[in-house]
């Protein structure tokens, strides 16, 4: 596809969908182009190397950019932000519209609204349809951070946004709150998706940014980073880091960015004589991965007002990512990512004393329990809200809007999908029922020979990565070694497992899942969920289709194959899918199983591990 990337803010500025957004659908095939603005972001001044002009074009990374002229700014002046905002949109709208490549489809950054009144006059001119991506709820989150409070100017600024989402072809959302809130607005519910944000990976893992303490060793060092804005409410952080001064005299809190509220929060503090509290500079990303490994915990905070409870601030997911423990004042959305994940402590926000009893209860936690949240939240980040797992996503959105444009439309789709869905549920129906006596036999031989559970229950991702519970006859026993780490595969593989994994007779639960509607009789394999960051943008195509209980791989070879080979063998199953290749594939499969040939990897007991780092 020919994607139009239309956002105000865009690299060298901080952005939460930029540079690595782009550069992943390039990598999955796509044309790009970005539209932005010359970058001025968060300081309001226009960055060393660049200067006001009516428009530039440049390459970053072989993207081809197009900047517009804007008013640059982003102080606390509510007339200034707006001619920042305006004037962006008049620019691209006049400038863009001229100047812009033919596209098959505009992505577009929200906020501020502007750029979706931009896209919608380039839009309707150029005939191009766009996906408008809403990170913050207009006009609630201006009212909340008290940029605008004239209720007239609220109720034209909320006209507009409807006139945009009216516009749009669809609605991306960050957070199921969000997408509540447009339903009821009258935003059709079918229009919008949640597609949760992801984090900058391949910095937040640099093995090569150095990791410091960053507090003293008897320091338990709590680090707030990102913007210190009106919205994050940071005075109360401050009044809990006074009383911990007496009640948890070994947290030190540390602020580390920009925004237009950081000076007066760096004056409070200093009023204050808070000798636990610490401001440092804005630093690169490139030094975030070594940063944030060197706190001892990760704080997030907004506001006390509804619309947080439905929003999830950016930070979350790095801090996920970081595999840090986590502090999290926000309600709603973003405090059940945390409670779901167990990945940290829930605290009430702009509640001094519950913020500095969140921080007693993470110092008291212990190092053992401190690195299991770390690590439950690196494992839900990867599970959900992987970069991956979020490109897939849009892309699909994108597709589902050109039908007819997209090279890589997915071949499963319209009346022959039904079919394969409907002989999907059929087959298992009927197979559940012939092969009764079957799984019962299979399930007392479990029983007897490695007593309960009967069941492997497994998460593993499906199609664009949405996560199912995967069910086989187990094979393996639970034995670990003197360290309570579990043996090898090939150490724990029972006589009986042997023979269930030899002749497929462990796959058969997953008659279930076919049922469920999680996985398809034929498809790739579903493998770990931590394989999902590991993938090459082509491997991952991988997850364009819904995954099976066989596929083309196991008739080529089963696990005898190396990983190369069967994701070579699973995209071009994606690229050239029927429903006569998969009846061929069912057929083959039998006859493969009644030979056992392919179960297992040359010197493992079964696939080794998928260590490939993605490029």
């Amino acid at each position: 596809m020919k994607i139009l990337f239309v956002t105000q803010w865009f690299e060298p500025e901080p952005t939460f969908k930029g540079l690595l957004f782009v550069k992943e659908l390039v990598a999955r095939g796509h044309e790009v182009q970005v539209l932005t603005g010359f970058p001025n972001y968060p300081g309001g001044k226009v960055y060393p190397g660049y200067r006001i002009r009516p428009w530039v074009r440049e390459k970053m990374g072989g993207i081809d950019i197009l900047r517009v002229a804007l008013y640059p700014s982003h102080n606390t002046s509510g007339v200034q932000r707006a001619l920042n905002y305006l004037s962006f949109a008049v620019s691209a709208s006049v400038i863009g519209t001229l100047s812009v490549k033919k596209a098959d489809v505009m992505y577009v950054y929200h906020p501020p609204v502007t750029v979706g009144l931009a896209a919608a006059i380039i839009g309707f001119v150029r005939r191009i349809p766009f996906v408008y991506d809403i990170q913050d709820l207009w006009p609630d989150t201006v009212a909340a951070s008290g940029m605008l409070r004239n209720s007239t100017s609220l109720g034209m600024l909320g006209g507009l946004c409807q006139f945009v989402y009216r516009r749009a072809s669809h609605i991306t959302v960050l957070s199921p709150g969000f997408k509540r809130t447009l339903i009821e607005r009258d935003v059709p519910s079918g229009k919008v998706d949640v597609i949760y944000n992801w984090s900058d990976e391949a910095t937040l893992k640099n093995t090569n940014a150095p990791v410091e303490r960053l507090s003293g060793a008897d320091r338990f060092g709590i680090l707030f980073a990102g913007t210190m804005g009106l919205a994050q409410g940071l005075d109360s952080v401050l009044r809990a880091a006074q009383i911990c001064q007496t009640t948890v005299p070994t947290a030190e809190f540390v602020f580390m960015g920009g925004g237009v509220d950081r000076s007066r929060l760096q004056r409070q503090a200093e009023e204050m004589k808070l000798d636990n509290v610490r401001f440092l500079p804005r630093h690169p990303m490139e030094a975030m991965g070594g940063i944030l490994a060197g706190a001892d915990a990760l704080l997030v905070h907004l506001k006390d007002d509804p619309l947080f409870g439905i929003t999830i601030p950016s930070k979350t997911q790095a801090y996920l990512a970081a595999g840090k423990p986590i502090l999290m004042a926000v309600r709603g959305d973003a405090a059940e990512i945390v409670k779901q994940s167990e990945s940290g402590v829930l605290c009430e926000p702009d509640n001094p004393k519950s913020i500095a009893d969140a921080v007693k209860k993470l110092v008291s936690a212990g190092s053992e329990r401190l690195a299991e949240m770390g690590k439950n939240g690196r494992a839900f980040y990867d599970c959900e809200l992987s970069l991956s797992t979020g490109v897939g996503k849009f892309i699909h959105v994108f597709q589902s809007i050109v039908p007819a444009v997209s090279a890589t439309q997915p071949r499963q789709c319209g009346w022959r999908l039904l079919i394969k869905t409907i002989f999907d549920h059929g087959a298992a129906l009927c197979g559940l029922m012939i092969l009764s006596p079957v799984l019962l036999l299979v399930s007392l031989l479990v029983w007897l020979s490695m007593g309960r559970p009967i069941l492997f229950r497994q998460r593993r991702p499906g199609k664009y990565g949405k996560l199912f519970m995967l069910l086989k006859f187990r094979t393996m026993s639970e034995e670990h070694d003197a360290n309570g780490r579990l043996l090898p595969d090939a150490d724990r593989m029972t006589r009986v497992g042997r023979f269930l994994r030899a002749t497929s007779l462990d796959e058969l639960p997953q008659l279930l899942n076919v049922l469920q509607g999680d996985i398809s009789l034929v498809g790739p394999r579903p493998l770990l969920v931590e394989y999902m960051t590991r993938y090459s943008p082509e491997q991952a195509r991988r997850h364009e289709v819904m995954p099976g209980i066989t596929g083309w791989a196991q008739m080529n070879g089963r696990n005898a194959l190396s990983w190369e080979e069967k994701f070579s063998l699973d995209v071009w199953y994606v690229e050239n899918w029927s429903l006569m290749l998969d009846m061929k594939i069912l057929a083959l499969t039998a006859w493969r199983v009644l030979r056992r040939s392919g179960v297992s990897n040359e010197g493992h007991a079964t696939m080794p591990e998928f260590l490939a780092d993605k490029k």
